[in-house]
């Protein structure tokens, strides 16, 4: 009689441990918040897309991730992982490389309104120009690879072109090089004419037309912004010498001057910058300058996904708390 009980009580136990053992075997995927895009109300939304709208400093970035294919669990080089209060990204690491990626760009500029920008080296923009009309008198060939970038951008249903003009700093082409007049460099000048038929506050179209790097006079009516790499600036009183000489002693308005810090080399916080005493980073310092002659464009950094992870777990903690130094949030 006990060898039965006893056999009847293992039998029992053996059921239970295999049982539990079963349940606990069971694979069940595990959701972490880092790895999800966090959603706001259709409030919030509106009220970002209104702000997004207003007369403000924004936040500008080169985004050396916009050409990544697929979508992982981590957030940081997805277009849904960049800050909802970014205003204009410009695509550096190229456009999208599957529908997935476009999908999300869409959403950023449908519901964030977030804007985005193709870029191209001055250099890119003459190889275009030479291989696409070789034969052509250079003015109007000009005329025309204005006409073929426009075409881009509208084809891919993008926000403006942001031309990289560097040409004091090795990118050598037409532009940067030719004859000059009162204005700096004609052949610039007549692709940013060119451009402003179809982007910029010359046009109807709502599309931006930026130049970063370096500046000539006579473009300052057919742009919205010069973006400067004001990068390793380290006081306000090196930032205001950067807007008097790239704005032409206040020819470009305080408003469209964008300083930048360039976060691959000096870090998401940037260079030293001290302020009242204390070492706040030049990301911040940038945020926090204004011209003598009235407020800033804006404020960003080139290889903006170094602040993605820089103090988690808050991403893209930098241009975050910056984006709020330029304009407070109003609670």
């Amino acid at each position: 009689m006990k060898r039965y009980i006893k056999i009847t009580v293992l039998s029992l136990l053996c059921c239970l441990v295999f049982q539990y053992c079963s349940k606990q075997n069971i694979a069940e995927p595990i959701v972490f918040a880092a790895t999800q895009p966090i959603i706001g109300s259709d409030a919030y939304y509106e009220a970002l897309r209104a702000y997004k709208k207003s007369d403000h400093a924004i936040c500008f970035g080169w985004w050396g991730a916009s050409g990544a294919g697929g979508i992982g669990p981590d957030m940081a080089p997805r277009y849904l992982g960049l800050p909802d209060s970014m205003d204009i990204v410009s695509l550096w690491g190229g456009m999208p490389k599957d529908e997935a990626n476009w999908e999300e760009l869409r959403y950023c500029q449908r519901v964030k309104g977030t804007r985005f920008v193709s870029v191209m080296f001055g250099s890119g923009v003459d190889q275009l120009r030479q291989k696409n009309f070789p034969n052509m008198e250079i003015m109007q060939s000009i005329d025309s690879v204005a006409k073929s970038i426009a075409d881009t951008v509208s084809k891919y249903e993008l926000d403006g072109f942001d031309l990289d003009y560097e040409p004091s700093y090795g990118d050598r082409s037409i532009f940067g090089f030719g004859p000059k007049d009162d204005g700096g460099d004609i052949y610039t000048q007549r692709l940013f004419k060119a451009l402003s038929q179809y982007m910029g506050p010359k046009s109807t179209t709502g599309k931006l037309l930026i130049i970063d790097g370096e500046n000539e006079r006579g473009i300052e009516p057919y742009i919205d912004y010069l973006v400067q790499q004001t990068y390793n600036s380290q006081s306000f009183a090196a930032l205001q010498s950067r807007y008097q000489s790239f704005g032409f002693n206040g020819v470009l308005p305080p408003e469209k001057f964008v300083v930048t810090e360039n976060m691959q080399q000096y870090g998401a916080s940037g260079s030293t910058f001290m302020l009242g005493g204390v070492n706040i980073g030049s990301v911040l310092g940038m945020a926090s300058w204004n011209p003598t002659q009235g407020r800033k464009g804006g404020f960003g950094g080139y290889i903006i996904e170094a602040d993605a992870k820089s103090r988690p777990p808050q991403s893209y903690y930098y241009l975050r708390r910056g984006i709020q130094i330029q304009n407070p949030a109003v609670y």
